[in-house]
């Protein structure tokens, strides 16, 4: 029994499409070579795949049977080759570090720091993205370690939560509160929360309003960019807003904004992701050096 994953391709396209031209259409290539390429595929596995009509092509019993091991095959087949391409000699020296703008701004220069003196043939290219895409981000960019809040877990990976930041309120220089040490969110009345779309990161948008809730302020909410303390800041600064930030976040903001502890403390985690069973010996080091810098700066912004 001898088959192709070109094979398989071609009927796990079929097979979406229904239709053995719009399969065609959707893998570049002519539908002759479609159908040929299906009636070898059904000669070696000696059973018929499609019931093909002129208008449609339905799956046999043993064509829905298929569809998941041949799915699977492909997955495993991508894996091999992404795990042969680690020990090319570009990639067993180089990490690709995907990560939400403020770890980029605060933890990773610490971390690229403590690797150059530690593993200085390793090079890491940092990659910040939008709140919330950092697990999508890691296979469309090929990451090698994403850092952010709320992280889905691709298939692949491990997670860990590293550290546990406080959240801290961002208020205008100008607003009366700005000098307190600690306030309560009911305490800032009708100004709205300024924060991102729910549907780029859910979890952590329902976080953050749960934090309001249970203090009481069901807070009118203003839509904004993913970086908060981007070219949205000027509502903040202007006193038509507030927002709810990590407290890693808050060295980077304008002289014009201030951060306030919250009265009840709530705490956002930092989490890491990285692939399973990568065979480059520097990861393990990576991974430790990103442990022990989260630690050191979480410790430090404690004090």
């Amino acid at each position: 029994m001898k088959y192709t994953l070109r094979q398989l391709e071609i009927f796990l396209a079929v097979a979406k499409e229904m239709h053995f031209a719009r399969g065609a259409e959707v893998l570049h290539i002519s539908q002759p070579t479609v159908s040929k390429e299906i009636r070898r595929l059904e000669h070696a596995l000696r059973v018929k795949l499609f019931e093909r009509t002129t208008r449609s092509a339905q799956l046999t019993r043993a064509g829905e049977a298929l569809v998941e091991d041949a799915t699977d095959l492909m997955v495993a087949a991508a894996r091999l080759g992404e795990k042969a391409l680690m020990f090319s000699p570009e990639r067993v020296k180089s990490l690709r570090v995907i990560a939400s703008p403020s770890i980029v701004n605060r933890l990773l220069p610490e971390v690229i720091s403590q690797a150059e003196r530690q593993l200085p043939s390793l090079t890491i290219e940092d990659i910040p993205v939008d709140t919330g895409s950092v697990a999508s981000r890691l296979a469309s960019e090929g990451g090698d370690i994403g850092i952010g809040r709320f992280l889905e877990t691709p298939s692949g990976f491990n997670k860990q939560t590293l550290v546990h930041e406080p959240v801290l309120v961002a208020i205008s220089a100008i607003h009366p509160l700005a000098g307190r040490k600690s306030i309560s969110l009911p305490d800032l009345g009708d100004l709205p929360l300024l924060l991102w779309p729910r549907d780029l990161n859910p979890d952590y948008y329902d976080y953050l309003i749960q934090i309001c809730r249970d203090s009481g302020l069901t807070p009118l909410i203003l839509v904004g960019p993913p970086l908060i303390a981007g070219a949205r800041s000027y509502l903040i600064a202007e006193n038509r807003a507030f927002s709810l930030i990590p407290q890693s976040a808050a060295s980077h903001l304008s002289n014009s904004l201030r951060t306030v502890q919250l009265k009840t403390p709530a705490y956002l985690p930092l989490e890491m992701l990285w692939m399973k069973r990568d065979p480059r010996e520097i990861v393990p080091e990576v991974l430790d050096i990103i442990r022990l810098k989260a630690a050191a700066l979480a410790e430090a912004e404690d004090g």
